[in-house]
């Protein structure tokens, strides 16, 4: 055995979306339940959720359990903060309640169980929802801050105020919270009604259909090699979806290792592959720490445009972070091409580190992101890293009149070079448009395309890059980007502008749940 780290090769087969309803539908239902405190209204929740998942399941189950795992929550915990947004009862003291309105004689003389859920009623729909994430599925504060889009601090008080309600009204101790939660929530929900034929019709036709009128709109030579030959008499079928890319993860890196002690930084010349094959940062949680924020990912980057997209500059180089916290908040571990591990602590960092964290957060998304598109009309959301942006030339432009067949909206996080707050992890996030979306969009490039202008994109944005890709009627990919969600390069030229209408803006964003 060479004396170079060894790596282990992770390949997870895919489950397919009835496959995952079946193994993991009750965990969902006994989420929803508490949430809602009502059969019927828990199914709809969870229809809701699948609903929204399966158009693009083939790229969310090619990340993994952890992966669809967590956006299957997503989905849930905002098509239920969302429904009560939009049609919540009255206010009681300013506070909307998170359930239905009930007759309490009644309803409890109906069923006794209901008078059980007195205590969830009392809470807020956020507060509720914070406190069944956190108490009954075991998630972490940082966890279900990164579900609601929410800093950690807001997080923490909503789930100190609704233990403080529980237990000056109730008697209730987070250990009793924890129980009467495994008390109302059902053991086994049954799951055959998931997979009824009235789950989530439009989702399946809007999949069906817009994979339909992709494939009917392209090339024929597109269509040819989507197309795998069977054996005679067989009428040849869609190429079967990509198998996820295995995944080379050092063994060696990790943070539960003890890589001993932190050397000063040093420069490094880039490209920093050429150096190193792998970064990881681990967070310090001893009580002289700084951290706040949730852990880092445990899930180094490896992959040589994500490694080349850091700039680890030690003190003293770039600008100052005054209004962030000094002192221990994490050490990097940098596996060499020797097999050497290198630790770096984050004060001796620029700007104690903070920059280089944001950094190796959006290198890890953009990392788990370049993956191939899924299948259907969900064109994926390829890592935006080494993209050559074009600041002065133009290119084909996008025409008014264009259709377009089929579209993805991507949302990628970027790292500012000055950050104002402690980073935190955000993935990039990706949804089909639905035919409505896209008529509303062949609409708006029926009445104009793009233009040729001195400016070109609108800016930096605070935290994120939105980006379309589309297909046209002609078969051709384009890739719609902006940082600020308004005017948008096509194809990264910064001179060929394409400027959103404020409903498509607004429309990006709710697919998006972008703040």
């Amino acid at each position: 055995m060479h004396s170079e780290v060894a790596v282990a090769e992770h390949v997870v087969d895919r489950p397919g979306f009835d496959e995952y309803v079946v193994a993991r539908g009750g965990d969902l239902l006994r989420t929803a339940w508490l949430l809602v405190g009502e059969e019927q209204a828990s199914y709809r929740l969870v229809r809701t959720a699948l609903a929204r998942a399966w158009p693009q399941w083939s790229h969310l189950a090619e990340h993994g359990a952890g992966s669809y795992d967590t956006d299957l929550r997503r989905f849930l915990v905002q098509a239920h903060l969302r429904r009560h947004h939009h049609g919540a009862g009255p206010d009681v003291g300013g506070r909307k309640s998170s359930a239905p309105q009930r007759d309490p004689l009644t309803d409890n003389e109906k069923d006794p169980h209901l008078h059980a859920l007195g205590p969830l009623d009392a809470l807020s729909r956020v507060e509720r929802t914070i406190l069944v994430l956190v108490l009954f599925d075991g998630l972490g504060v940082g966890q279900v801050a990164d579900l609601l889009d929410d800093d950690v601090g807001p997080v923490r008080h909503h789930l100190r105020h609704a233990l403080a309600v529980l237990n000056d009204r109730f008697g209730l101790d987070e250990r009793g919270v924890r129980g009467l939660l495994e008390s109302l929530a059902p053991d086994d929900p049954p799951v055959d009604l998931l997979l009824s034929a009235e789950v989530a019709p439009s989702a399946r036709r809007r999949g069906a259909w817009g994979w339909l009128f992709a494939v009917g709109a392209v090339a024929v030579t597109a269509l040819v090699v989507s197309l795998v030959p069977g054996p005679p008499g067989q009428v040849p079928g869609p190429a079967p979806a990509p198998r996820p890319t295995a995944r080379l993860v050092p063994s060696a890196l990790s943070c539960r290792s003890s890589p001993g002690s932190p050397a000063p930084p040093r420069p490094v010349e880039p490209p920093l592959s050429a150096s190193f094959v792998a970064a990881l940062v681990c967070a310090r949680t001893d009580d002289d720490s700084v951290w706040s924020g949730p852990l880092a990912p445990d899930d180094p980057v490896t992959d040589a445009l994500a490694l080349d997209s850091l700039v680890l500059e030690p003190r003293g180089a770039g600008s100052a972070c005054p209004d962030l916290p000094h002192g221990p908040a994490f050490r990097l571990l940098l596996l060499g091409r020797d097999g050497t591990t290198t630790t770096w602590a984050n004060e001796g960092l620029a700007c104690d580190g903070w920059p280089a964290l944001a950094q190796v957060y959006v290198a890890t998304a953009e990392q788990a992101a370049r993956s191939d598109p899924g299948d259907g009309d969900f064109l994926g959301c390829p890592t935006a890293l080494g993209r050559t942006v074009d600041p002065t030339g133009t290119g084909p432009g996008l025409r008014r009149g264009t259709v377009l067949v089929s579209a993805t909206a991507c949302l990628h996080p970027l790292a500012p070079a000055r950050p104002s707050a402690i980073p935190r992890f955000r993935q990039v996030r990706g949804n089909v448009l639905g035919l409505p979306d896209l008529a509303h969009l062949n609409e708006e490039l029926a009445r104009a395309g793009s233009r040729r202008t001195a400016k070109g994109d609108c800016g930096q944005g605070p935290a994120y890059r939105t980006v379309i890709r589309a297909r046209t009627e002609t078969g051709r990919v384009l890739e719609l980007s902006s940082t600020c969600g308004q005017e948008f390069s096509v194809d990264g030229h910064l001179r060929d502008s394409w400027r959103a209408d404020p409903e498509t803006r607004s429309m990006l964003r709710a697919l998006l749940n972008a703040n």
